[in-house]
Order: C-alpha cells, then sequence, then structure tokens
C-alpha cells in the first residue's frame, strides 16, 4: 500500500478518524525517535497534530498486535515489529503549499482492511488523478489523490513540503488535479 493524497489537515483528520472508526482499529502515536508509541484513546485532532518534535510517527494497527510496538523508543521499534501497522504522514502545510499526505505500509491483513476501507472515504470524499508541473499525467500520478479543499487553499501542492532553506521552493508550481 502506498497512497499520496493532497489534502488540509481538517481532511486528514475527517478522513482518518472515520478510518479509525469504520475498521476498529486503533491509533499509534510517538512525538520523536527517542520517545515510545503510545496507542492513543481519545482521537481528536491533537492526536492527529505534529507537536513540533522531529519525527513524528502515526502508525494505525489492531491493538493485538500493540505490544510489538508499545514500550521501546520509536528508533529501537524494527520494522518486523511494524508488520501488519500501517504508517500514516500528514504532508503538511504553510502559506504558500500543501504536501502529499501519505499511507504506507506492508501486505497484511490489517493493510488490506485499511486500504478497502480508505479507498471507500477516498472515493467519497476526494477525487483521483494530478498531473505534474509540465501538464503531464502518468499511471502513478494517475493514482494520486486530492480534495476540494487543497484545490480551494489556492495553494501549490508539493511531493514534500520544503523546510528551512528550502521552503523558498514551495512557491514554485507543484502538482495540480488531473481535468475530469
Amino acid at each position: 500500500m502506498d497512497r499520496n493524497v493532497f489534502m488540509t489537515f481538517e481532511d486528514f483528520v475527517k478522513i482518518n478518524t472515520e478510518l479509525l472508526e469504520k475498521t476498529g482499529l486503533m491509533l499509534y502515536r510517538s512525538e520523536s525517535y527517542e520517545h515510545p508509541f503510545v496507542c492513543v484513546e481519545n482521537v481528536d485532532a491533537l492526536a492527529w497534530r505534529d507537536s513540533g518534535l522531529r519525527a513524528l510517527a502515526l502508525m494505525i494497527g489492531d491493538s493485538k498486535d500493540a505490544a510489538r510496538v508499545l514500550g521501546p523508543k520509536q528508533s529501537d521499534v524494527s520494522r518486523d515489529a511494524r508488520i501488519g501497522f500501517v504508517t500514516v504522514r500528514y504532508g503538511g502545510d504553510d502559506e504558500y503549499a500543501i504536501g502529499s499526505s501519505w499511507y504506507g505500509a506492508d501486505g497484511s491483513d490489517t493493510t488490506k482492511l485499511v486500504n478497502r476501507e480508505l479507498n471507500k472515504l477516498l472515493k467519497a470524499y476526494a477525487h483521483k488523478g494530478v498531473l505534474n508541473v509540465e501538464g503531464i499525467l502518468t499511471k502513478i500520478l494517475d493514482n494520486y489523490y486530492w480534495t476540494d479543499a487543497a484545490l480551494a487553499s489556492g495553494k501549490n501542492w508539493h511531493l514534500f513540503l520544503g523546510h528551512g532553506v528550502r521552503k523558498e521552493g514551495n512557491k514554485d508550481p507543484g502538482y495540480r488535479p488531473k481535468p475530469e
């Protein structure tokens, strides 16, 4: 599973909160490499928001698998321990651009469940397909999604949002919706 969606933070919260409700799965959060994952009991906008520490990690998974990721700090949770969890990352935004939010996982049963329900939510809340800055559509870009709020924001869309010295690049045109 590898999904890219251009969306606002409000859409990110709405879609992912509904995703948890529809699947019955849990949200696990680690603030940084030095922090352990914790199970988030009260899922609200703060549960999805970046605290400003480096390397926020959000994962969706089954509570029966939680023991594999709870306890050690994020940097010590192995790739094998993360099998069965879907990584969710908000792409970010600034005054110029929106970064692509991303869903990534292996081929586990949990991933299949999340993929099925996410497809339904994206069909309801998003549109499929983007063009690159040159106006070209490729097979990969045809599988990217975007929401109405992302379009209404008037911001550029970039796969990765620039920070620090690269922030100026956020002013450059990026992806745009594929014509319907």
